[in-house]
């Protein structure tokens, strides 16, 4: 036998010795403690997912929630973590998230006073150290959405309810606020994907979507989902004077 050569006994032990290695280290115990950091999180809406950001910090007395939209970031009054589960109650009365820990990864339900006295109960994940909302990998060249608008919302009853909304955007980043004589929508945040533009807000309060796109007008033209106000369609026109 050569120098170099090895018997084939040995060489089948080494395989098997190898192969045993990289099992064990595939199958090494997922950690099931919170780590700290920013997750990209989602809640489902039968018509999609409303993302936002969660904001995990250690603070002197204790782990803290913040969830965050833009520029806005709103503080989860009370965070309970064991190994393995995530419990937080948050703004608004009886709404809560509980999750499962496993690394980085978080999942489970987020409970929320719905329209009509009942509790909305959706879907929850999150994903440490994602950081986009909508488009994961962004155009160059979108559509500008900046500015100022005149919306008209029409609801499924048919009743239509007049808004304005405030827009700003870098890149392919947009936010802004939409108000009506009812309610006040503020700190939504997404992304400009071409043409189109998708809007979300989760405040621990309500979870909202918005999703549309520019006719041949200039006109944004698509839908609104809330778990607070339900379901409207809209259109919008850009309108620097628009006022209530």
């Amino acid at each position: 036998m050569g120098l170099c050569s090895i018997s084939r006994p040995r060489l089948l032990a080494t395989s098997a010795l190898l192969l045993a290695l990289a099992v064990a280290a595939g199958c090494e115990p997922r950690s099931r403690d919170l780590q700290p950091g920013l997750y990209r999180a989602v809640v489902e809406l039968p018509e999609g997912e409303v993302p936002f950001g969660l904001d995990v910090v250690r603070e002197e007395s204790g782990v803290a929630l913040y969830l965050v939209n833009g520029e806005e970031r709103v503080r989860v009054p009370v965070v309970r973590t064991v190994p393995g589960e995530l419990t937080a109650q948050l703004p608004g009365t009886g709404n809560r998230l509980e999750a499962r820990v496993s690394d980085d990864d978080l999942e489970g339900e987020v409970t929320l006073a719905g329209t009509g006295g009942g509790n909305a109960v959706l879907a929850f994940s999150a994903v440490r150290g994602q950081r986009w909302r909508f488009v994961e990998k962004p155009r160059s060249d979108n559509a500008d959405f900046a500015g100022r608008w005149a919306f008209t919302f029409t609801d499924d009853s048919g009743r239509k309810v007049p808004g304005v909304a405030e827009f700003t955007q870098s890149f392919h980043t947009v936010g802004g606020t939409v108000r009506t004589s009812a309610r006040e929508q503020t700190s939504l945040a997404g992304d400009a994907n071409d043409e189109e533009l998708e809007l979300s807000l989760f405040d621990g309060r309500q979870a909202v979507l918005y999703k549309g796109k520019l006719n041949e007008r200039g006109q944004l033209v698509g839908e609104c989902w809330s778990t607070a106000t339900g379901h409207a369609r809209y259109t919008a026109t850009r309108n620097s004077d628009a006022t209530l």
